[in-house]
């Protein structure tokens, strides 16, 4: 009995306790202070940002060469057995390519176009599939050029040929999220 007397004499001062301070400032969040976090990245929240492995990226709007240890160090692992989880913090888009492929040439024009236009809102980055066989293995890569799309959000997703620019363009638009 003096247990449910005591447990009622609580009642109220818990729930004065657990009442909003009425002159407390509620911070809103919008898209404007969201990009204009410390991270500078509108795609990494402060959370995944302390948390993230720090991987250094090229922002500079040049389309990146990478070497198959550069792909690993950079990019994703590809012999994790719970999937490929990329390691950047800005979306990117490799394309595996070859010097002797002439699709692959008609899209280097392309690809540094776009990543001018998409500087500082997705990487994109080259791999010369002669030298990362095992990469193009671990991906199914058996036409070139192919092009992966990587974020931190969702598994890699693959485009296979070469395309127009408009083309591209809708698809990195479409990746991005615009």
């Amino acid at each position: 009995m003096k247990k449910v007397f005591l447990m009622l004499a609580l009642i109220p001062l818990v729930a004065i306790s657990c009442k909003p301070k009425q002159n407390a400032e509620e911070e809103v969040v919008t898209p404007e202070t969201e990009q204009a976090s410390t991270t500078g990245n509108p795609y990494v929240s402060e959370t995944e940002a302390q948390d993230a492995t720090v991987v250094e990226e090229n922002l500079s709007g040049e389309v990146v060469s990478l070497t198959a240890s550069q792909f690993s160090d950079q990019i994703t692992e590809i012999n994790n057995p719970k999937g490929f989880s990329y390691k950047g913090r800005t979306p990117c888009i490799v394309d595996f390519y070859a010097e002797w492929c002439g699709p692959c040439m008609q899209m280097k024009p392309v690809m540094e176009a776009l990543a001018k236009k998409y500087k500082g809102e997705v990487i994109i980055y080259k791999l010369n599939v002669d030298k990362a066989q095992d990469i193009c293995e671990a991906f199914g890569i058996q036409n070139i050029p192919t092009f992966m799309f990587f974020s931190r959000t969702e598994q890699p997703r693959k485009m296979v040929g070469a395309m127009s620019k408009s083309e591209m363009d809708a698809a990195i638009r479409d990746f991005i999220g615009e």
